[in-house]
């Protein structure tokens, strides 16, 4: 036996009376480890011999880390502790054997393969190393280095939680700025602001390195200390794929006051709970369309649903068209709202350099100009000095990626796609044989999968609604709202608590936990046509007198033709930028 536990252990020696040497598995700062069998139990363990100066800088620490695995005992998701001791002046641990490596390890061989880990292999260690920190916390312990060189990845990629010799008690952190230097190493490059600045500290600063974990998975990069949106915003560009509550769960772990982050793992846990969270690219449609207003997704419904090639061409085409017109709608609607703003960008809009739009036949195309030049306006609102208190308040938000997303160049391209395709099939004429049709939808499903990119689940915290009965109560109403959301034609109900009266004859879209909804001008309806039923109706043009509405949902009666005065006299509102020139087609 050597005389130092810095020595190499020989293969085939055995240790501490019972441990075979096999092989050494690798080392760190404090620990040199080694794979061994184990002669009494008959089993593969990891051995780890504490490093002479690591003892001499911190000698509690061993007993710290044994005492602590001692009281979580056996976890699925921690490190399983099997013996500890100290042979001739050398202290060691015996831990179960984990195949799989440290979790550094494991991401640094995808780094260099240019493959961040997948979402769901995200999914599944945010949700293990959440419960392990649930089973330590619970002990009243911090565990102060939660870091990828301290998660163990079994054969199966399945993390445990390990090296414990950082871990404090809860009250020791909360005092930690009376005893700073007392406190046991960590890795800072995963140390949460408050551990960095020597002050105290809880729970939640493990919660921050969790987060940066996560973060480092997703991207390859460790994060930056940068504004929550714009951190958003760099997941959401980096990771298309990645569903909207992990990217917010990742983002508020990683807040720099601990007060903006969950208040505790269980906490973490309810967020990434599979029912909240799959919502990826790869699971189908529906879940996706699920999140969309219904006069959208229920085309997407039908278009699912449909084994002809041919109509479902025509079903994306007309998905394409109500996309155009639901946003270019919810961007007027926003912007009509500060009258100075309107007035200042009417001509811009309603001209643009270009023809004129005039509403009173709405084409395809003109929708898609519309959407165009607001979105043009509303982007310069977002990318101004206070641009997103301001954006905020013109569309009654919390948050703004549903704004971002909307007014993203890449969607107003994929509108212009769309209405060219539709314009250049139409002009040809005849009937298309299976072969064109083959073609034009593996077209339009690729403008799908791009609209799918551009907007990701950002519709996902927003409801289209339609006001029922309400009641003021002091400075609330209570309302009854009819949702209009996801595929299912059976709508909804729910009470909702808000600062202002709804007009009960619009449409709202409502941000989740906002006291305000949107008002949507009246060129989506909910109209009880000729069977007395309600349903979703897009308006179409002025005849005479009186508005064509077209239903691409409810085909008992997809065509209406009724007055409406709030729709004249909105567009006449409108027409003062307009001439009667011919719009886009």
């Amino acid at each position: 036996m050597a005389s130092t536990q810095d020595d190499v252990l020989k293969v085939g020696s055995i240790f501490a009376g019972r441990y075979r040497i096999s092989r050494f598995l690798g080392e760190g700062d404090r620990k040199r480890t080694y794979l061994a069998d184990d002669t009494v139990f008959t089993r593969q363990v990891a051995l780890s011999l504490i490093r002479k100066a690591a003892a001499e800088s911190d000698p509690e620490g061993t007993r710290r880390e044994a005492e602590a695995l001692g009281k979580a005992g056996t976890n699925e998701n921690i490190v399983t502790l099997h013996d500890s001791g100290s042979v001739d002046g050398i202290e060691y641990l015996v831990f179960d054997y984990l195949r799989g490596g440290t979790l550094r390890e494991y991401m640094a061989k995808r780094a260099e393969r240019k493959k961040p880990l997948p979402v769901e292999d995200v999914m599944q260690l945010a949700r293990r190393l959440a419960r392990a920190l649930v089973c330590v916390h619970g002990l009243g312990l911090i565990h102060r280095d939660v870091a990828p060189g301290n998660v163990w990845l079994d054969e199966h990629q399945m993390a445990h939680l390990g090296d414990f010799d950082s871990v404090v008690s809860r009250d020791a952190a909360l005092n930690a700025a009376l005893n700073a230097e007392a406190l046991p190493p960590t890795t800072e490059a995963y140390a949460a602001p408050e551990q960095l600045g020597g002050g105290p500290f809880d729970e939640r600063s493990d919660l921050y390195s969790l987060g940066a974990i996560l973060y480092e998975a997703l991207t390859g990069q460790r994060p930056e200390r940068i504004p929550r949106a714009a951190m958003a915003k760099r997941l959401s560009a980096g990771r298309p794929d990645l569903p909207r509550s992990l990217r917010d769960t990742v983002c508020a772990l990683l807040a720099e006051s601990p007060s903006g982050r969950p208040d505790s793992a269980d906490k973490v846990l309810e967020a990434l709970e599979p029912s909240r969270v799959y919502r990826t690219a790869d699971e189908g449609l529906v879940p996706w369309a699920d999140t969309l207003p219904f006069p959208l997704a229920s085309i997407l419904w039908h278009y699912e649903g449909e084994p002809d090639e041919g109509a479902k061409v025509d079903y994306l085409l007309k998905f394409f068209e109500a996309l155009a017109q639901f946003v270019a709608t919810v961007l007027l609607s926003a912007c009509i709202t500060d009258h100075k703003l309107f007035d200042a960008n009417r001509s811009a809009v309603f001209d643009g350099g270009q023809r004129p739009l005039d509403l009173r036949r709405a084409t395809f195309g003109a929708w898609v100009e519309l959407a165009t030049r607001l979105a043009r306006t509303l982007r310069a609102v977002l990318e101004a000095e206070g641009g997103e208190e301001h954006s905020c308040e013109l569309f009654k938000a919390r948050d703004l990626e549903l704004v971002e997303a909307l007014t993203a160049e890449d969607l107003t391209s994929i509108f212009h796609h769309a209405c060219d395709r539709r314009n250049s099939w139409t002009g040809h004429g005849g009937v298309a044989g299976a072969h064109v049709q083959r073609e034009r939808l593996r077209d339009l499903d690729d403008l799908l999968v791009r609209t799918r990119a551009v907007l990701g689940w950002s519709f996902e915290t927003w409801t289209l609604l339609k006001p029922g009965p309400m009641i003021r109560s002091g400075k609330v109403f209570d309302l009854t709202a009819t949702i209009l959301k996801g595929t299912n034609s059976a709508f909804r109900r729910q009470q909702l608590k808000l600062t202002e009266s709804l007009d009960t004859a619009r449409l709202y879209l409502l941000n989740e936990g906002s006291p305000r909804a949107l008002e949507l001008l009246p060129f989506i309806r909910v109209i009880a046509g000729n069977t007395g039923q309600d349903a979703c109706y897009f308006y179409n043009r002025v005849e005479g007198a009186e508005v064509r509405w077209v239903s691409y949902h409810f085909h008992a009666d997809p065509e209406l033709l009724l007055p409406d005065e709030d729709v004249s006299e909105l567009l006449a509102t409108l027409s003062g930028a307009a001439t009667k020139e011919e719009e886009p087609g």
